[in-house]
């Protein structure tokens, strides 16, 4: 999405990025980082004062943005981020390359944090009433807001996230993925819930509902001519994005059968 949005990840200058906070679960070669529940203000608050010396240290600052979000401010030059929460959190963690200034002190500021929380009270209490101890920071940039590619004038559905890079873009955002194209732009629809639904048979559900309430009338907008084309991209695969435009509608063309 972020690309989509016309974020470029190259740049110089004050930065912003997504600061979710995740509990780490140490395996036999790997880590792990998983969500915790929701952590309340004044638990944040205590955190955050705790972790004020190694945020000064690294020059960053730790502020609540409008939809509730963790956000790290941070003037740097060069590329470093983690891969977005959608695919990295839940899995093995790697480790990310230190070249670069930006890299080595968001590398020195997450093993501070984790140094600085580590037997917090705050954690002592969640961990004690089975809500997740807050050990560090998944810390992932867009970048910086460029020149939107292909004009999107929408984004519809992402959840908190999906929002917070459409205000970063300055581009209207609409809860419902369903949500009629834009009026003027191409229309981004992010489909979250896909990414670890709890059983097979909700996954099954949820295909069947993008099947039906996005994508078919996103085909019949290519049949009228009221679309130019639909793209689909899959940020958990490296296989390219499948595109349909108004050429290929013919794909969707069966042959009238008796009944």
């Amino acid at each position: 999405m972020a690309e989509c949005l016309g974020y470029q990840p190259r740049g110089r200058g004050a930065r912003t990025w997504l600061a979710q906070p995740v509990q780490l679960t140490p395996g036999m070669k790997d880590l792990v980082a998983s969500p915790v529940e929701p952590v309340a203000d004044v638990e944040r608050e205590a955190l955050w004062a705790a972790a004020q010396p190694e945020l000064e240290a690294a020059g960053a600052t730790l502020c609540l943005g409008e939809d509730g979000l963790w956000e790290l401010q941070l003037d740097a030059e060069g590329e470093a981020s983690a891969p977005p929460p959608s695919v990295g959190l839940g899995r093995s963690m790697v480790a990310h390359s230190l070249q670069g200034e930006v890299a080595r002190r968001l590398q020195v500021l997450a093993t501070g944090l984790q140094m600085a929380w580590f037997q917090h009270p705050v954690n002592v209490e969640r961990e004690r009433e089975g809500r997740g101890a807050v050990h560090g920071l998944w810390l992932w940039t867009p970048g910086f807001v460029g020149e939107t590619r292909g004009g999107v004038g929408r984004v519809c559905g992402g959840g908190a996230i999906g929002r917070w890079l459409a205000r970063g873009a300055g581009i209207d955002w609409c809860p419902d993925p369903a949500c009629a194209p834009a009026e003027s732009g191409e229309t981004v629809v992010a489909v979250d819930a896909l990414g670890a639904p709890p059983s097979p048979e909700r996954r099954l559900e949820l295909l069947e509902s993008v099947a039906d309430d996005v994508v078919a009338p996103g085909v019949r907008g290519l049949f009228r001519g009221e679309l130019r084309a639909l793209e689909f991209v899959d940020p958990q695969s490296s296989q390219p994005a499948l595109r349909l435009d108004r050429r290929q509608t013919l794909a969707f063309w069966r042959r009238p059968r008796r009944p």
